[in-house]
């Protein structure tokens, strides 16, 4: 058997981790995805929030960050958001949305907004910020 040997981020994949990524359309998902290629992350897709729930409680290991849509059918983002952190208080979450009046109903500013449409640049940077633990700060 051959031993397990940990891959290296290059300057082409700036981070390794595993990122749990929830956006209920699925085109914004792909283009997104494919933002992320090359980037080092492990990405475990889910369409709504329940089912991000799902997927979270499976793990031996909880994801290293959480990049999810804000606006959803079902519960929100921040529904999400809040109960992953009522588990993992530690857990990076980043929350995405077009709608610019969101912050205005009041999230509570604990995680910060990545607004669509964003460059990938904007993501990696902000993941990496995230992932740096350079800018969370637990609920």
């Amino acid at each position: 058997m051959m031993p397990y040997v940990q891959p290296t981020a290059t300057p082409h994949s700036p981070f390794l981790g595993r990122l749990l990524y929830v956006e209920d359309n699925p085109q914004i998902a792909e283009v997104t995805c494919l933002l992320l290629e090359d980037s080092g992350l492990e990405i475990t897709q889910a369409q709504s929030a329940e089912e991000a729930l799902r997927i979270a409680d499976d793990e031996a290991v909880p994801f290293d960050i959480v990049l999810t849509d804000v606006v959803m059918p079902g519960l929100s983002g921040v529904q999400l958001a809040r109960r992953l952190n009522r588990r993992w208080p530690d857990l990076p979450i980043v929350l995405v949305s077009g709608f610019s009046d969101e912050l205005a109903m009041g999230y509570g500013g604990q995680y910060e907004l990545l607004r669509k449409p964003f460059t990938r640049g904007a993501l990696l940077d902000i993941l990496q910020r995230h992932l740096d633990g350079a800018v969370y700060q637990p609920a």
